[in-house]
């Protein structure tokens, strides 16, 4: 459209369209986002959004972590075998098991830490008995 239109101009466009069409513009254009300085180092106000995975624009993107679907499954997996669920008491056991999950997988990685510095220090028999004492002592 030219800079110069007439009222048939403003009659006749269909402004939903451009406007889509203008947006969809925008979001494939390649370009990095530019960090907002707050003069600090401290990253507060620093926009990130284009290389976190957790955001909008990642899942748009198709780069997401697959949160939304893993959630999806769970809330119907949920509602469908618990009697009497709310949405409420799925999202409390949807983030009850993501924490347990979350922790057990922290806890392991450090047990796989700790017994990779004893073989790299002590050799693998030594490292078998402290992880053996480790998981005895819980």
């Amino acid at each position: 459209m030219s800079k110069n239109f007439s009222n048939a101009d403003i009659i006749t466009t269909d402004w939903a369209m451009a406007d889509r069409s203008a947006m969809l513009r925008r979001l494939h254009r390649a370009r990095r986002p530019r960090p907002l300085s707050t003069g600090l180092c401290s990253g507060w106000g620093t926009d990130v959004s284009g290389s976190d995975r957790r955001s909008v624009h990642a899942s748009v993107a198709g780069v997401g972590d697959f949160r939304t679907v893993w959630w999806n499954c769970f809330c119907a997996g949920y509602m469908a075998m618990v009697p009497g669920a709310t949405l409420e008491r799925a999202m409390y056991a949807f983030h009850r098991l993501h924490h347990s999950i979350t922790l057990s997988r922290m806890a392991f990685q450090v047990a796989v830490r700790a017994t990779t510095v004893d073989v790299q220090r002590d050799g693998v028999v030594a490292a078998a008995r402290r992880a053996a004492v480790r998981q005895s002592n819980g």
